[in-house]
């Protein structure tokens, strides 16, 4: 592209006052709730610069609380601000065209609602403006000669003194109006050359026809260079000329798999900017013909005559007959094109459309190469599909098959797509924005890429009324930022999917020990686990079974390390039942490694350091006596000797106390930590090493 839109800014638009400049990516996403003013950013910019004409209208866009007591108008009220880098290539155009004068890096456009537009440059051009002194210069000179002019016999020096001063008096004269004047390049000044050019022909005498023709000669120069293009206009119109078209897309422009001509006819006629009929219209313009055109090629005269009562011709048929081959032969050439065009962009599956006109009908058919030799109507596809084949045509047509930059605005695209397919669309997006910067609205997580969450700008409504677009933070709005939300999360469990090597443990506490416990065996030499293993928390006992569920669903199977209670035992018998049949060797009770009927990760870490650290977060000493320890595992003592202190564990304890221990490891020398705790952790890493190689062994 010659320009790259880099940011824009919407004033006086619907229910947006002024929305800021809003930074744009390759992939700009806008999401937020409905009526928020996503759909009113697009076409404030959509209207900056359409790929068809449709202009602003003032009395249906400006801010209705604001239209009475302010508007009045067009030019006095701008809409759109764009900026644009001009490219490299660009510039070098530029400077051959401008005769190397000083080329601008960015531009500013500004589009006012009655269409004009505005420039703005970061870098001043040369001054190019035509000094009016030289045309005082002109009339100087010829007042001078004409005060000088040779003395003539006796008989005639009174005429010709009289012609001395009229001449000086008639270029003094003119000295007055030019000294009103900024700039010969203008209107005015153009005008002032041409009545000096022309008033001088009047005293064009023998004896001042020289004096006379010097002075044509200036101002037929400066009156030359007076009508060239001003420097700073030249670079406005090639700016202008250079502009990327926007092209913008809806739901409602989805079309129609079967056309009745006379009706489209009306409506282009009457609403050529419906959506539904711009679509339509975008296809017979790909087909190379106009509906008024498939129309008239499908009349029959031979119809006509026998309603009419007249009598047949063969000279009716054969016309007959030959529009009829003309129309299936353009309509057979255009389905063959737009069958390879379409599958090629589209990218999925090999599609066959088929364009076919009957009578006054027009329609589409649809084939793939699952089933090749089955039609099925447009309107019979996927929703998605029609959306991707409707958006291609528009797209196709309004950039002028592809030899216009353009930039693409879709308003809640997708909508009917799978949440899978949606992703997939997102993958589409990115090619598409190699050639064409991609602009979108939506409230849907998986058509916000949680990757690249920069590219997000989140719109609200205030308590006003008015959109709010955020550039540099996230709003407060729930319902605005819970998309974002989602999406990046999607993102990271997405990611984790694609870990091959996973062990599920129950909850965060049982995260966050065995991840330092690793960290601190293989900094003292000792086993730990294998560096593609990851360790994934399910959030509880009774989580375990779904998240590893969405795990083998992306064919990857983890192994699960499950605490040596009765839940641990519990959810290991129902994973054996169904989705690890076959294969116990991938879950792993924790009471087989270190040995103990009941036990959970904390029994890794010991009565010692556990209350020590309990201690600090209930403000209380917690010992355990013989009954306690009899209860079963370390969390089940605890439990037991506060009870019998009388000290109530908060919410969330284990986690807590997890927290507490992790971060006073980060601070020690692992050469202080525990022998016992790292020969426990040591064993169980020991263990999922071997139960990894054996999974291996069975693939």
């Amino acid at each position: 592209m010659k320009l790259k839109a880099t940011r824009f800014q919407v004033l006086n638009y619907r229910n947006i006052d002024d929305s800021g400049w809003i930074p744009l990516e390759r992939v700009t996403a806008f999401v937020g709730r409905n009526e928020a003013g996503k759909t009113a950013l697009l076409k404030a910019l959509h209207q900056f610069n359409p790929a068809t004409a449709e202009p602003y209208n003032p009395q249906r866009e400006f801010p209705r609380d604001r239209f009475t007591a302010e508007f009045r108008d067009g030019e006095e009220w701008p809409v759109c601000r764009v900026e644009f880098e001009l490219s490299a290539d660009f510039r070098a155009e530029l400077g051959e065209r401008l005769n190397g004068a000083g080329i601008p890096h960015k531009a500013v456009l500004t589009r006012y609602y009655d269409g004009s537009l505005e420039y703005q440059y970061d870098k001043e051009l040369p001054d190019d403006s035509l000094d009016p002194d030289e045309l005082v210069k002109a009339l100087d000179g010829f007042a001078s000669d004409a005060r000088r002019l040779p003395a003539p016999p006796s008989d005639q020096e009174s005429a010709i003194q009289e012609l001395r001063s009229r001449l000086a008096d008639w270029a003094d004269g003119h000295k007055e109006a030019v000294g009103e004047l900024e700039d010969l390049r203008s209107e005015e000044g153009v005008n002032l050359l041409e009545q000096v050019r022309g008033e001088s022909n009047a005293y064009a005498q023998p004896a001042s026809a020289d004096l006379v023709e010097a002075l044509q000669q200036a101002v037929d120069q400066l009156r030359d260079d007076a009508k060239r293009t001003p420097l700073s206009q030249r670079l406005d119109e090639a700016v202008e000329a250079a502009l990327p078209v926007f092209i913008y897309f809806e739901n409602y422009g989805i079309l129609d798999s079967a056309v009745y001509l006379p009706r489209f006819l009306q409506d282009l006629a009457s609403r050529p900017e419906n959506p539904r009929v711009r679509t339509i219209n975008a296809m017979f313009k790909h087909v190379e013909l106009t509906a008024q055109e498939i129309s008239d090629l499908g009349r029959e005269e031979v119809a006509e005559a026998r309603a009419a009562g007249q009598p047949l011709t063969g000279e009716m048929i054969a016309r007959d007959q030959q529009r009829k081959e003309l129309r299936s032969v353009k309509l057979n050439s255009a389905s063959l094109d737009i069958s390879r065009r379409f599958s090629a962009w589209f990218g999925q599956r090999r599609h066959k459309i088929r364009y076919q006109a009957d009578g006054p009908y027009f329609r589409i058919w649809i084939s793939d190469d699952r089933r090749p030799d089955v039609d099925i109507e447009l309107e019979s596809r996927s929703k998605g599909f029609q959306w991707f084949f409707s958006f291609y045509l528009v797209f196709l047509v309004e950039s002028d098959e592809g030899h216009k930059d353009a930039i693409l605005l879709l308003d809640e695209p997708g909508l009917h797509l799978h949440p899978t397919a949606q992703q997939e669309l997102m993958g589409f997006f990115e090619t598409l924005s190699k050639d064409n910067p991609l602009i979108y609205t939506t409230h849907s997580p998986f058509l916000i890429d949680g990757k690249r969450i920069h590219r997000v700008r989140p719109v609200t409504e205030d308590e006003t009324g008015h959109s709010r677009i955020s550039v540099d933070g996230w709003p407060k709005d729930r319902e605005t930022i819970f998309p974002l939300q989602a999406a990046a999360g999607y993102a990271m469990v997405r990611g984790l999917f694609q870990h091959k090597k996973n062990v599920l443990v129950e909850g965060m506490s049982d995260y966050l020990y065995l991840h330092a416990l690793n960290l601190h065996c293989h900094a003292l030499g000792r086993q730990g686990l294998p560096d593609d293993v990851y360790i994934t928390p399910c959030g509880g006992t009774k989580l375990v079974g779904h998240i590893a569920s969405l795990f083998l669903g992306q064919e990857v199977r983890p192994v699960v390390l499950l605490d040596g209670d009765d839940a641990g035992r519990a959810r290991r018998d129902a994973l054996m039942k169904e989705l690890y049949a076959g294969h116990e060797k991938a879950v792993l009770m924790l009471s087989d490694v270190l040995g103990e009927e009941e036990c959970e990760t904390e029994d890794i870490i010991g009565e010692a350091t556990m209350l020590s650290v309990l201690k600090g977060l209930v403000k209380k000493r917690v010992t355990l006596n013989q009954d306690d320890r009899g209860k079963g595992s370390l969390v089940d003592q605890i439990k037991s000797a506060a009870e019998r202190h009388g000290t109530e564990l908060p919410t969330g304890w284990k986690a807590e106390v997890a927290r507490r221990i992790v971060v006073e490891w980060s601070t020690v020398d692992p050469k202080g930590m525990l022998t016992d705790v790292l020969d426990r952790a040591e064993a169980l890493f020991k263990e999922l090493t071997v139960r990894f190689a054996d999974l291996d062994g069975d693939r």
